[in-house]
């Protein structure tokens, strides 16, 4: 009976052992497989929560993509949202209510709230930055997710402008899946590390 028993834990271990070394440290920490989860039909952890707030997704996506609230730690956030009036550049100041629960919302839903791997690389990236990233792009980990890419494919490119576009590439960006195998970039195609 004990030797039954031994036998079966150790099968448990070489079947949990087998999984973790299924994918790679990159994956296990956030590398661009892991996005789809860690294997196909079982949860996992995925990029970041799809943005799911009617009023936001007007509001902020009538002028750009409404980034999802995990892309950026909450002191980030309050912190774009407490500068309206010159949001890079611009004013996009709103009404103080339309303003309070646009801020809620992203609070509520920032990169300490969401358990997806791409929010837990932001939110890791972000701390000890000083003070908080406000720009998705200069956070270390979106900077380590894209250091692959020349500056002709995305900035060069009339069709990308800026790495902020992230809609013009990750065919899947507003479902919140940045998974790269469905990068197209306008006018190269399918893009590939």
């Amino acid at each position: 009976m004990k030797l039954r028993g031994l036998a079966a834990a150790m099968l448990v271990a070489v079947v949990g052992l087998s999984a973790t070394l299924a994918f790679s440290e990159d994956e296990r920490d956030g590398g661009e497989a892991g996005e789809r989860g860690w294997v196909a039909g079982l949860a996992g952890p995925t990029g970041v929560r799809p943005v799911d707030n009617p009023l936001y997704a007007a509001e902020c996506g009538g002028c750009h993509f409404a980034y999802q609230p995990g892309l950026l730690p909450e002191a980030a956030w309050r912190g774009v949202m407490g500068g309206l009036a010159d949001h890079f550049g611009e004013n996009a100041e709103l009404a103080p209510e339309t303003q309070k629960l646009l801020t809620e919302y992203l609070i509520q839903n920032a990169a300490e709230q969401d358990s997806g791997r791409i929010a837990r690389g932001m939110l890791r990236s972000a701390g000890g930055q000083g003070e908080p990233v406000q720009r998705i792009t200069e956070t270390a980990f979106f900077i380590r997710q894209h250091d692959e890419l020349p500056a002709r494919v995305w900035r060069d490119n009339p069709k990308v402008g800026s790495m902020s576009n992230c809609s013009a590439c990750h065919t899947q960006a507003n479902n919140a899946s940045f998974d790269e195998h469905q990068v197209r970039i306008p006018g190269v195609g399918r893009w590939e590390d």
